[in-house]
């Protein structure tokens, strides 16, 4: 996290907490006391409800009865009672219709009811018969007056069915509507319903929602008022209150949205929005004026470290004042300046370091490769020299068996071209014998003499100046005058210079370019190179072209012993022969010779 965030930060926190945690509180003590008065409104909103409801059943129930009463229903028959029975259908608004009923429940007169009469709620033959289901008539018979349980009719208006007793085999039963109870609690404030202990909705709304009809069966239950917090099914949150209805196992429910009930309590909220936007705002303006002149000068010295652990030593910080960031930004500079000098002389040593270990490692490696291949040579030697010794007495006798065979047969015989190739094979043989043995015997025994190197090297071009010619290579000679004389064997170095002219001419099988240079190394030793451009020595077989019988040429060309004889030869002459390639670009060889008595070695 940045200065400047963390001062916002702090600014914020200073600033707007405070405010936001004061008018958290408010808010939310505001909407705890609202929520208790306006819980007591709504429960006694409820309560005088739940009174009118039970005072309205009873009155219907009471007319009914009084009405009913008021007949002389001992003295009628059954036909003559359902004609008087229109009376207290006439009398009372809320009865819809009214029948008499044997004890078992059946019909004893026509039904007095008026499908599409003055009544405001219409009764259908559907409703007749969700009242001869429902009537209580057993209950009426014991106890003289009943109330079933409520239904819904065919125009979704609740019905109450009500069962007199007139006498021992007759019953009358009537239906009383809750239109009435449904109007006045439609004139409630919020939402007004009527429901029954289970939940269903008596009166007002269609159908509650499950924390709704919970609340009506715990008041039911408790008998007792009761407000809380309940949540519809569309997710909206409303405050309700209900309160039982007497003993008839209902509850009257006044609801009104949370939003609504505590606008209060959500004033005060808006009001801490609004003071702490402005209490944030304020937080921006003091805390952009505190940056420009704190955090920057911090930011830049932030940048300035930042580089100074990258290695960028030449990034300063701007000193724009003479206090303690100053100071401290001064200082910081000087600092940078102190590192990066002496990093410069720590970079320069390393340097300087690794290249002289990069040195004597190559040194070393040298002088390890040619320790090893010195060791191997010589091992090689000797077992050539024995090979060569032991090959070479059945190889003159196969010779001479073969050539008397010759003479005895004759030129004329079948034979003679057989025994001929035959004996230019052993020829052939005796010579790679002859070679192992030259190999084997290239150490000098005496100091040799004084020779120019150009002799040598200019003989061996003679020798194979021709195939040169006819393989298309040019030569270019880059012999220095003046140099030094070599001293050894003048012959041994013209077969060495023949053996890098035989594999430089087999390097370039299409033709290409031969260079060959003589060149003096600080006044004590001479350098030969000679320089192909054919397709090189791959990487992998570098170090194996100097042992003897490895050979990337076919068999007729050579049985590898040219390199291995031409190293001897030059290390028998207190020398080096060096190599340089690489796949596609050609081959170097360099060949070092000293410039003084046998016993002077190179430095």
């Amino acid at each position: 996290m940045s200065f400047r965030t963390r001062l916002f930060v702090f600014l914020a926190l200073t600033g707007v907490l405070p405010v936001a945690l004061l008018g958290w509180l408010s808010f939310s003590l505001h909407r705890a006391e609202v929520e208790r008065t306006v819980s007591r409104a709504q429960v006694s909103v409820a309560t005088e409800a739940a009174r009118n409801v039970e005072r309205t059943v009873a009155s219907g129930v009471d007319g009914l009865r009084l009405s009913v009463g008021a007949l002389p229903v001992a003295h009628l028959s059954d036909a003559e009672l359902a004609a008087v029975l229109r009376i207290p259908y006439r009398q009372l608004p809320a009865v819809s219709a009214v029948v008499l009923l044997g004890k078992d429940g059946n019909l004893l007169a026509p039904p007095v009811y008026e499908e599409n009469g003055e009544k405001s709620d219409s009764f259908s033959e559907a409703d007749l018969q969700s009242l001869l289901r429902h009537a209580p008539v057993d209950l009426a018979r014991q106890a003289g007056t009943a109330l079933g349980v409520p239904y819904r009719g065919s125009t979704g208006t609740t019905r109450l069915p009500v069962a007199l007793r007139i006498d021992r085999a007759r019953v009358v039963a009537a239906e009383l509507s809750l239109q009435e109870i449904a109007a006045r609690l439609s004139q409630l404030s919020g939402t007004g319903f009527l429901a029954s202990q289970a939940g269903v909705p008596l009166a007002g709304p269609a159908a509650l929602s499950r924390e709704e009809a919970q609340l009506a069966a715990s008041v039911v239950a408790s008998r007792a008022p009761l407000s809380r917090l309940v949540r519809r099914d569309d997710g909206s949150e409303w405050l309700a209150a209900a309160a039982p209805v007497g003993a008839m196992g209902w509850a009257v429910g006044v609801a009104q949205p949370a939003k609504t009930a505590f606008s209060g309590a959500v004033r005060v909220r808006d009001y801490t929005l609004f003071w702490a936007a402005v209490a944030l705002l304020l937080t921006g303006v003091l805390g952009a004026l505190l940056a420009r002149g704190l955090s920057q000068p911090v930011r830049e010295l932030s940048q300035g470290v930042r580089a100074l652990a990258e290695g960028r030593y030449d990034q300063t910080v701007p000193v724009d004042s003479r206090d303690e960031l100053g100071q401290l930004a001064d200082g910081f500079n000087q600092m940078a300046r102190e590192i990066g000098r002496r990093d410069e002389e720590i970079r320069a040593w390393n340097t300087e370091l690794q290249q002289r270990v990069e040195h004597r490692t190559a040194e070393l490696k040298l002088a390890q490769d040619q320790i090893l291949r010195t060791r191997r040579l010589a091992a090689i030697g000797s077992l050539g020299a024995g090979i060569a010794h032991e090959l070479n007495n059945p190889l003159t006798a196969v010779c001479g068996l073969i050539s008397l065979a010759r003479k005895q047969l004759g030129e004329s015989s079948p034979q003679t071209e057989t025994l001929r190739q035959a004996l230019e094979q052993a020829r052939r043989v005796s010579k790679i014998v002859g070679d192992l043995r030259q190999f084997s015997e290239q150490e000098r025994t005496h100091g040799g003499r004084r020779f120019p190197l150009a002799q040598p090297v200019r003989s061996a071009l003679d020798l194979y100046a021709e195939e040169l010619r006819d393989r298309r290579i040019e030569v270019r000679e880059e012999l220095q005058a003046g140099l030094r004389e070599a001293q050894g064997d003048p012959v041994q170095i013209q077969q060495v210079v023949a053996h890098l002219l035989q594999n430089a001419i087999a390097a370039m099988p299409e033709g290409g370019e031969l260079r060959i240079g003589i060149s003096d190394v600080a006044g004590d030793a001479l350098k030969l190179t000679v320089s192909d451009s054919g397709k090189g020595i791959p990487t992998d077989i570098r170090e194996r072209i100097f042992d003897p019988f490895f050979t990337t040429k076919d068999g007729a060309a050579g049985v590898g012993l040219g390199l291995s004889s031409s190293h001897s030869i030059v290390e028998a002459h207190h020398g080096k022969l060096l190599v340089d390639s690489a796949p596609g670009r050609g081959a170097t060889f360099t060949v070092l010779l000293p410039a003084a008595a046998p016993a002077a070695h190179l430095a």
